[in-house]
């Protein structure tokens, strides 16, 4: 009976070597990948409607991130702010960000705002719930009723968020960090800037 039992093991075992010996030779050349689904992130009408309204503002005057009609932008993966939605989206080397607070009504703004890490091509604007563009620039960053997700993620982070007077009579936000460096807190937000 031990013999016979003994037996039985040694097969089992020359039965798993041989199948992981021909593992080990295996040709991947002929072998498909196995596709992996992708999640796709769904994106409200209301963020696409401000992506398309900066868009189409764009293209009668500014030739930097404006790709032509019909690119894709994808969707891009980033920081939320706790009372903030945030959708991010890349396309041909610039990257988008479409953030308001929450929660969400007809006096919504969206902010929007355009960078090209490679030109340093930085925009940003409010667009309102019918989709036009209310403000550009330094007046767009700093309107009250958007709540500042950029303020509330410079002091998530653990910094200092002020506003700043420039020499043009404007205010600007600042995220300032520890090492006493700081930078646009909406730039600092899309991760254009930082510590160090």
């Amino acid at each position: 009976m031990i013999k016979q039992q003994s037996l039985h093991i040694a097969l089992v075992l020359l039965a798993a070597l041989t199948i992981l010996a021909g593992c080990v030779g295996l040709d991947e050349s002929n072998v498909e990948p196995m596709a992996v689904p992708q999640v796709e992130v769904q994106t409200p009408p209301h963020v696409l409607a401000a992506r398309r309204s900066v868009l189409n503002f764009l293209r009668e005057g500014a030739n930097e991130c404006v790709p032509p009609r019909g690119v894709v932008w994808e969707s891009l993966p980033g920081a939320a702010v706790e009372g903030f939605d945030v959708y991010r989206f890349g396309s041909e080397g610039c990257q988008m960000t479409v953030s308001y607070s929450l929660p969400e009504t007809a006096e919504t703004l969206y902010h929007v705002t355009l960078h090209n890490g490679e030109t340093g091509f930085c925009w940003q604007a409010n667009v309102n719930d019918a989709g036009s563009v209310v403000n550009t620039g330094l007046e767009a960053g700093m309107l009250p009723e958007l709540a500042n997700a950029a303020a509330a993620y410079c002091k998530d982070q653990g910094y200092t968020y002020t506003v700043a007077d420039q020499s043009d009579g404007t205010q600007c936000g600042v995220c300032t960090f520890d090492d006493g460096q700081s930078c646009n807190a909406w730039a600092y937000f899309q991760g254009i800037c930082g510590p160090g």
